[in-house]
């Protein structure tokens, strides 16, 4: 069920932004207001109450934020939903924890438009609905219990975990999104004491809620069921009060914000993880010249040279690595700019092979290829060639001396396929399961001198999926490793065969 017509407000400093909405839902027979600006939309917001607020989140005048706050301040149960052309982790966090509905990233299609519209619209019709059910029955919760079968299905409709208890903290009510997102596992009566079986935050809030006959407040606060950010709750415990008002129970609703404690802790790991990856490097580098320009070995010149020579490797991996991040950074945020074309795989196969062809030479590891002809695949030339080359490269590098690299393609069904196999030092198990975490590279007596960034698999994974491929990993322990990637076969294969 949803609101329909809906009165809605539109609040972005955008002309043709804030009128393009407006088309799109007056079209849907809707009523819709709109405002240039943030002082002019928080005086027609705070006028009345809308069905739904659309919220710019950046406008020259009052920044979005402030609006949804103050709005919230005065209807705590309004419907607002931020859209901005600055999407972050920050301010979706930010947003959601002062009570955004929802946070869409600019642009975006009709279709996504009004699809989230007609979700706030319908939890605008349980809110709406609610009310007036609470309304009609707040002189007694217990009331509420007996006729829940009303309710219920709205209440369980609902994402958030409600529950219900009265004055002498017995259950009145609860929805089961509550057992859920508290993860409890036995089995609650209407009328019993619950608070023991409750975490212990959870327990504190209502008591101190129930302990206080003079003064009531709400109780906000963030609960971790499962840490470190598996399963995280924020709490809303409020006091219900009659008409006299006298406590007669608490309300407690609970929504799930594991995800976005997830991507903070995300956010926080990546963060150190780089600063850590960055840290030695520049440090080694710092310490070579200032020997260097100190003279500490002396006048001549020739002294230094290994030294210069291994600043400049270490400048290098740093460059590596930053374009790494750049690149998956793209990848992620679907800023890729690609040229798609028809390669054909065995060419590319080989050009990449030549390109290493003299480092593996140099340690005496010889390559062998067993190409199909005919194989297509539509990709950027370029990024399939980083994903070659990052293959091969590993192979080389991760190898014994004397030892052997084995490429072969083939089809398989709707897919082509590049094997990637070497006799070198493999990996153990632990190492496997993590081999395209970022970062991670495997550290044991055979790989201490080997340098990298610890992205290079991460990236190769990354692209594949873009095309909607997949890579596999096989490997032994010192007996040696083979990569498997599958790609779409070209579109036109099967036309010029």
């Amino acid at each position: 069920m949803k609101i329909s017509p809906a009165k809605i407000l539109v609040i972005d400093d955008e002309l043709g932004m804030r009128e393009g909405i407006r088309r799109i839902l007056m079209g849907e027979g809707h009523q819709v207001e709109v405002a240039e600006n943030g002082q002019e939309g928080l005086a027609k917001g705070l006028k009345q109450e809308y069905d739904l607020y659309f919220l710019d989140l950046k406008m020259p005048d009052l920044d979005g934020t402030e609006v949804l706050r103050k709005i919230k301040a005065k209807y705590p149960e309004a419907i607002c939903v931020i859209i901005t052309a600055y999407a972050s982790i920050d301010t979706a966090v930010e947003t959601t924890q002062l009570g955004a509905y929802n946070y869409m990233a600019k642009p975006f299609t009709p279709d996504e438009l009004l699809h989230l519209t007609n979700r706030a619209l319908e939890r605008r019709w349980y809110i709406l609905e609610a009310r007036r059910l609470r309304e009609e029955r707040e002189r007694r919760l217990l009331e509420v219990a007996r006729e829940k079968s009303r309710i219920r299905t709205i209440i369980n409709a609902i994402d958030d975990g409600i529950l219900v208890l009265n004055q002498q903290g017995e259950l009145v009510f609860f929805n089961p999104r509550f057992l859920q997102l508290l993860d409890i596992q036995t089995e609650l009566k209407i009328g019993e004491q619950v608070v023991q079986i409750l975490p212990a935050q959870m327990a504190k809030q209502i008591q101190e809620i129930l302990n206080n006959h003079q003064y009531f407040k709400a109780i906000r606060q963030e609960i971790v069921i499962k840490p470190p950010a598996e399963m995280v709750v924020m709490v809303n415990t409020t006091p219900v009060l009659d008409e006299s008002g006298q406590l007669i129970g608490v309300v407690s609703v609970f929504r799930d914000i594991s995800q976005l404690k997830q991507l903070e802790l995300l956010k926080s790991q990546f963060v150190n993880m780089v600063a850590h990856e960055l840290k030695a490097p520049l440090g080694a580098i710092q310490g070579y010249l200032e020997m260097i320009i100190n003279k500490t070995l002396g006048d001549e010149p020739e002294i230094y040279e290994k030294y210069l020579k291994r600043s400049l490797e270490r400048s290098r991996a740093l460059l590596d690595l930053i374009n790494d991040l750049l690149n998956i950074s793209r990848i992620e945020a679907g800023k890729v700019r690609r040229e798609i074309e028809r390669v054909c795989l065995s060419e590319l196969v080989q050009e990449a092979v030549e390109f290493f062809r003299s480092e593996a030479e140099k340690r005496s590891i010889t390559i062998t290829l067993d190409l199909q002809p005919d194989l297509f695949v539509d990709v950027d030339k370029e990024e399939l060639l980083r994903v070659l080359n990052n293959l091969i490269s590993n192979a080389i590098k991760y190898n014994k001396d004397s030892g052997e690299i084995h490429i072969s393609t083939s089809k398989n069904k709707h897919y082509v396929s590049i094997r990637v196999r070497d006799t070198g030092i493999g990996m153990k198990e632990e190492e496997k399961a993590r081999l395209f975490e970022e970062f991670f590279r495997a550290k044991n007596q055979y790989t201490r001198g080997i340098t990298g960034t610890g992205l290079g698999l991460s990236l190769v994974k990354k692209i594949v999926e873009s095309y909607a491929g997949k890579i596999i990993v096989e490997s032994e322990f010192e007996k040696g490793s083979t990569f498997t990637v599958f790609l779409p076969e070209s579109l036109n294969s099967s036309k010029n065969k």
